[in-house]
């Protein structure tokens, strides 16, 4: 079932969570000693901090004036080289903002502020703070054509704007391949929040993205840094493209080699949920035993804005697999006839679809952990509240009456019935809608692991059996359960439900074991 598809903490809820707000007082730096004299243009320094996202006060008590750069204060004086004021206004010249708050900028006729294309996270405040001020002209002069053509999902950002209630950074870049990214986080009264703004190579804006972050984890016992390197590796095209990780085992290959496949949800490359991270574990794991793994970014995370109104399930779970394979099996590293997908929950019941898509066989087999029941299609499974995903009554209630639109033979994704409110998009639902897993297994017979865990709250441990059914007479597949494991295949209990994902944990050693054991198997 595709319900609570980000897995995360409502935004409403960690606000009530407590009654205050904690915040730590902001480091505090002078401006710094005058330097020589600046010929620069003069910029109005409260009206750029209100533009980018920098609060500006006077502060009568010091005569100074404070600008808060994110948790860090920066003390001006009216006597400093590049400050001055004229009837009430202050301002500063473009030597002295870059000196002193490393922002590089000038202004426009137009009243508004030009930033500098390198300037990343300048160039994001002031993206984020226009779009939470509902300023989104402005915010769009920041953009790409592709982003301005594509519309921020209205959930998100009322998302965004709630959280200009609390205290931010300034912000952490990560660049790649794809874009560089800007985090800027947002300290909630019960967790932090990050909005991820990606820029392309010109210093555009070219996608966004939210989440509730939940710190805590740590590396399992079973991880050696020195059994294996890493490195970056694309995969894709255009809005399509993401940066992975190959995670590969020290020595000398070729090695076989894993492709993981996330489930639902906008998830990283390390299928982050909340304090636990089970594609990181796999990796690490996997390739202390000499098995190299390819994690990467889903689509829907990386290009969350221009995917979100028309990516399918294609789009989402088998394209990049797909392609990936194809990658792998060029890499001298890489032994090209050993290469298994290994798909969880949603991706695990993608599989059948992977398989069957995959013409040039790329994949020599594939593995299954916590993949939903693959008797159901997706709209079928909703007439057996059994089978888990997370639903009340009501939104069982709302997604029936909803897949009644979608079972109509004339549903067109382009112009859906104007009743249609399905997330995330009416053309994932049309083409869901004609995936059944137990008829595509029929298209591909190869080398099958099936895991599942028994304190499982999401996928029921019962799912299991459908798989053994699918897959019945089939003498190369092979199933394992384990007790005390959850959805994630770390250590839990099914009454604890999501609390279980809170606590740090790790992928269990035995999963790590079984999976290296079964590729090892295949080889000899």
């Amino acid at each position: 079932m595709k319900i609570n598809r980000m897995l995360a903490i409502s935004l409403a809820a960690a606000i009530a969570a407590t009654g205050t707000l904690a915040v730590a007082a902001p480091a505090v730096r002078a401006a710094g000693d005058a330097q020589a004299a600046s010929v620069a243009k003069e910029i109005l320094l409260r009206k750029l901090g209100e533009w980018i996202g920098m609060p500006v006060r006077w502060d009568s008590k010091e005569r100074t004036i404070e600008v808060d750069k994110g948790a860090e204060t920066i003390r001006y004086r009216l006597k400093d080289e590049g400050i001055s004021s004229r009837e009430g206004t202050v301002y500063i010249t473009q030597e002295a903002l870059q000196r002193t708050l490393g922002i590089e900028a000038s202004w426009s006729p137009d009243g508004k502020p030009e930033l500098a294309a390198a300037d990343a996270v300048t160039r994001a405040n002031a993206f984020l703070t226009r779009l939470q001020n509902g300023d989104m002209e402005s915010a769009y002069s920041f953009a790409d054509a592709r982003f301005r053509e594509s519309a921020i999902p209205a959930w998100m950002r009322q998302w965004i704007g709630q959280l200009a209630a609390f205290p931010r950074t300034w912000g952490t870049v990560a660049a790649d391949a794809v874009h560089t990214t800007v985090t800027i986080s947002f300290q909630g009264p019960a967790a932090p929040f990050d909005v991820e703004i990606r820029l392309n190579g010109d210093g555009q804006v070219d996608d966004l993205y939210a989440t509730v972050r939940v710190d805590g984890y740590r590396s399992p016992a079973y991880d050696r840094p020195e059994a294996y390197k890493e490195q970056p590796l694309v995969v894709g095209e255009g809005d399509h493209a993401v940066q992975g990780t190959l995670t590969l085992p020290a020595g000398e290959g070729p090695f076989p080699a894993v492709v993981l496949v996330q489930g639902d949800g906008e998830l990283d490359a390390d299928s982050t949920v909340y304090a636990q991270k089970p594609f990181r574990d796999l990796a690490v794991g996997l390739a202390g035993q000499g098995i190299a793994v390819l994690r990467m970014p889903k689509t829907t995370r990386e290009h969350f804005v221009q995917l979100s109104d028309r990516y399918t399930i294609d789009d989402e779970f088998a394209d990049n697999a797909l392609l990936a394979a194809e990658l792998l099996a060029r890499n001298p590293a890489v032994d090209p006839k050993r290469v298994y997908a290994a798909g969880h929950s949603r991706g695990g019941w993608m599989i059948p679809r992977i398989l069957g898509d995959d013409a040039k066989k790329r994949f020599a087999g594939a593995i299954v952990l916590a993949g939903a029941d693959p008797r159901y299609s997706e709209i079928e499974s909703y007439d057996h509240p059994e089978l888990g995903g997370m639903i009340s009554a009501e939104e069982l209630a709302f997604y029936r009456e909803q897949l009644k639109l979608v079972k109509e033979p004339g549903f067109d994704p382009a112009n859906p019935p104007q009743a249609f409110q399905l997330p995330p998009n009416a053309y994932w639902w049309a083409d869901i809608a004609g995936y059944e897993p137990a008829e595509e297994a029929k298209k591909r017979d190869v080398d099958m692991l099936v895991l599942q865990g028994e304190e499982d709250f999401q996928v029921p441990a019962a799912s299991l059996q459908g798989w053994k059914e699918v897959y019945a007479g089939r003498a190369n597949v092979e199933y394992r359960s384990y007790p005390k494991l959850t959805h994630l295949f770390t250590e839990g209990k099914l009454e604890d439900g999501i609390q279980s994902y809170l606590r740090p944990a790790n992928v269990d050693e035995r999963v790590i074991d079984d999976i290296a054991g079964w590729i090892g198997e295949r080889a000899r």
